[in-house]
């Protein structure tokens, strides 16, 4: 079950940005989120966010990111995010796109996403 999907809208001159949602794994057995393909960028990646000695540290996590039987899981800025490199688009704030999660056991399961302005990204609560 993947939820409250949205992307940040891209800042001018950056060919980067972030996707964030919330990920219930409903299985009794530990599911992993492989990977993220989308047409929205050339390249997207599962990153975290960590502070390390106060400074903050992203990684990407190349072994998938693994959620536990019933686990909740929040993307959110500062921390769990999929990042896009190389737009492929411009987004606009408001729009919808798709983006596919592929998980291990889950397969492939495809999420709509809504651009939010940077501006109200930072801002943004619930």
């Amino acid at each position: 079950h993947v939820m409250n999907g949205w992307v940040k809208e891209a800042l001018p001159g950056v060919d980067a940005t972030a996707v964030y949602l919330s990920i219930h794994n409903p299985r009794n057995e530990t599911d992993l989120l492989l990977s993220v393909s989308t047409d929205l960028a050339q390249i997207s990646e599962i990153h975290e966010m960590s502070m390390v000695d106060n400074v903050m540290k992203m990684r990407r996590l190349d072994s998938g990111l693994s959620i536990a039987p019933d686990q909740f899981v929040r993307l959110e800025p500062g921390g769990l995010h999929i990042m896009l490199f190389g737009l492929t688009k411009s987004f606009k704030v408001g729009e919808t796109y798709t983006v596919t999660l592929v998980f291990e056991r889950a397969g492939k399961t495809s999420v709509p996403v809504t651009v939010r302005a940077a501006a109200e990204a930072a801002h943004h609560h619930h």
